[in-house]
């Protein structure tokens, strides 16, 4: 049991990604049952909001979150996970940058399913939009805070940032379009 859980939170519980590094055979030959990985699933997401990690690890851990979240909008964490890095006061303004195309991306999945109410999605599209503008008073100020273990070149170069801001903001927009229509 021990093994196999270790290959479920290593791979969020996907199979695909087990059978790509040829983990899958090995998890497959130890027979859980759904309700066991529904168990370990709730559990790493619970651990995950319950402590505080810092630069690459919380990147890492909120790729894991992500990566086990359900594909139904009743799952009680989607909203949480969205909001994590802009909710976070924690998080250094590098690793909110990191982790704001995977949220936005999983905004963007729901609305394009239809499971994203346009007014939810512009409540978040203006909650990133403000966050990402505090970040930019702070490039601007020379005040961006960063975790100890991003390399130098992470996010120095001021015309960069706002480069990447630029194209979060304008793919943004492009979503609230859509959802006007």
């Amino acid at each position: 049991m021990k093994r196999a859980k270790e290959l479920f939170i290593q791979y969020s519980g996907n199979r695909f990604y087990m059978d790509l590094n040829g983990d899958r055979k090995e998890y497959d030959s130890y027979a859980i049952p759904k309700e066991i990985e529904e168990e370990w699933r709730k559990e790493y997401l619970s651990q995950f909001f319950a402590q505080k990690k810092y630069g690459k690890d919380a990147l890492i851990s909120y790729g894991h979150a992500i990566g086990f979240l359900k594909r139904d909008m009743r799952d009680d964490y989607w909203e949480r996970l969205l909001y994590y890095p802009l909710r976070s006061d924690w998080l250094d303004d590098v690793t909110v940058l990191f982790m704001l195309p995977i949220s936005f991306q999983l905004a963007e999945q729901w609305a394009n399913k239809g499971k994203f109410s346009r007014d939810a999605a512009l409540r978040y599209m203006r909650a990133s939009d403000d966050h990402v503008q505090n970040i930019m008073k702070r490039v601007n100020t020379g005040m961006l805070t960063r975790a100890d273990d991003y390399s130098p070149q992470d996010f120095r170069d001021e015309a960069y940032i706002a480069s990447y801001l630029k194209d979060l903001q304008q793919k943004w927009t492009e979503l609230s379009q859509k959802l006007k229509k």
